[in-house]
């Protein structure tokens, strides 16, 4: 076949799917609303370029991932940021699914399959069991399944160390953006921000919460990037890219402290601590017995433990320490109630199994008011609120009382197979696969430590975020497997 016969093949099915969409866009548009054409139209046309070009794409979703929250201002803008769900299901499907149907997959050794088919599996059954609706229920599972999705989008992406670092050039750029709009919040728009009684100044104060809405999802951000220059400093051996990356660390300190939220402090301190340990280890474990590190690890904490006691005794901070457990503190009185709430009518049975999906609303006496009608129409406000008001403040207790006991072991099995991935690639790769590596164990390090204060599964961009991080660990240990640009051999 001659390359302008081949040429003329490729514009007549490219104009053929361009009449189709346009003329779905314009039913729509004609008979449901305007608005809704219109982002029909934008969003074949995100997905017919992401299937062309699915690393840019990527890149694409990187960069809008913090971005995409400011435009919840409005129902109409809202509707807008349906193109992450686009990009993450073209993704999916270019890169797996399809692949997969024609028997052309590449091998990956992806470690979450076995957690993530029962995830789905379990979340489908607990979404036909939700009483309070199964819209609702539906909704939820949507939140649950669509973005474990990304983790096999990711994973079977092509990979190789210009790769790497091209993502990580669109992430700190990203995250650059974030940080000044978050600058641009502290001095000049301080009405837009969360406030907060502040037990040692007895004032309320403002939360910096940036382009994310809430200083929790902003911080919880802010300390996934912190990790990841915190991992580029510990592995790179030129000292002055060592010093600049510490530079830029240094810089995203403030903003983590000014978000006053205890799940991204916590989080940070721990995940910094995994950092830390995690890349001790690999440099010594050549060089000492696992028994002596065991006994380094131990003598390290012990120190850090009688350091938090002595700055939480001896210092200001001490106040923000003691109201992590005070249970007389108002959100502290928060959790508790929704946790008594929640907890007090469960059976036996419910416990093991859980209620389904959504059902957390009539314990904490709050209404479903999402109809299909709703969705139909891109009533994206609307949309949004209901499914805010099964936010509980605390994931592993939101999970308990929808999906039970078998629901948090599958996400503790989810929690082990990166866990164990990461270790495993800090044995034995070059120095990119260690760096997105050690960024893994102290990213799940905060993550799971930030779930006990935080709704973090349900809630863009820091459930996208794991299953990005996941991919990316995954697909570290294969990258020996790509050239540099970044095909299999």
């Amino acid at each position: 076949m001659s390359i302008k016969s081949w040429w003329q093949r490729e514009a007549q099915a490219s104009f053929a799917w361009i009449i189709i969409g346009g003329l779905v866009a314009a039913f729509i548009a004609l008979f449901f609303s305007w608005q809704l054409g219109f982002f029909c139209l934008l969003f074949m046309a995100t997905a017919w370029w992401v299937w062309e070009n699915p690393e840019p794409g990527f890149w694409l979703l990187i960069v809008l991932a913090p971005l995409l929250p400011m435009l919840k201002i409005t129902q109409t803008i809202g509707t807008a940021t349906l193109i992450k769900d686009v990009i993450i299901l073209t993704l999916f499907t270019k890169q797996f699914l399809w692949p997969l149907i024609r028997r052309t997959l590449p091998y990956r050794r992806a470690a979450l399959t076995a957690p993530i088919i029962w995830l789905v599996i379990w979340t489908i059954i607990e979404a036909a069991r939700a009483d309070n609706g199964l819209l609702l229920g539906i909704l939820r599972a949507r939140d649950i399944i669509l973005y474990a999705l990304l983790y096999f989008g990711v994973l079977y992406l092509p990979h190789s160390k210009r790769l790497m670092q091209q993502r990580l050039h669109w992430l700190l750029a990203s995250a650059a953006v974030v940080l000044l709009q978050g600058i641009y919040q502290w001095w000049w728009a301080m009405d837009s921000a969360v406030l907060r009684f502040d037990p040692v100044r007895m004032i309320w104060i403002p939360r910096i919460s940036s382009t994310l809405a809430h200083p929790s999802i902003f911080g919880q951000y802010a300390v996934s990037v912190s990790l990841l220059v915190g991992a580029l400093v510990l592995f790179n051996k030129a000292a002055s890219r060592r010093a600049g990356w510490f530079l830029f660390w240094l810089i995203i300190l403030p903003f983590i402290w000014l978000t006053y939220s205890r799940a991204v402090w916590i989080g940070f301190v721990v995940g910094v601590g995994a950092l830390i340990t995690g890349w001790g280890a690999a440099e010594a474990a050549k060089k000492i017995s696992k028994r002596t590190m065991l006994k380094i690890v131990i003598g390290l904490g012990v120190i850090g433990l009688l350091g938090i006691i002595g700055i939480s005794r001896f210092t200001p901070i001490g106040v923000y320490v003691r109201s992590f457990v005070d249970p007389r503190y108002a959100s502290n009185q928060e959790r508790l109630e929704f946790m008594a709430r929640l907890i007090a009518p469960m059976t036996d049975w419910e416990a093991m199994v859980g209620q389904g999906l959504g059902d957390v609303l009539v314990q904490n006496f709050r209404q479903n008011d999402i109809e299909l009608y709703d969705i139909a129409v891109g009533n994206s406000r609307d949309v949004q609120l209901t499914k805010n008001r099964t936010l509980v403040d605390n994931q592993y207790l939101k999970t308990g009382v929808e999906m039970g006991l078998i629901g948090l072991l599958l996400y503790g099995w989810i929690y082990w197979r990166v866990l164990r991935s990461s270790v495993d690639n800090l044995k034995k790769m070059g120095p990119e696969g260690k760096i997105i590596s050690l960024w893994g164990l102290g990213f799940l390090a905060a993550f799971v430590v930030q779930a006990f204060f935080i709704d973090i599964w349900d809630i863009w961009p820091t459930n996208a975020m794991f299953w990005i991080v996941a991919g990316l660990v995954g697909a570290s240990s294969q990258m020996i497997l790509t050239d540099e640009t970044g095909r299999d051999k």
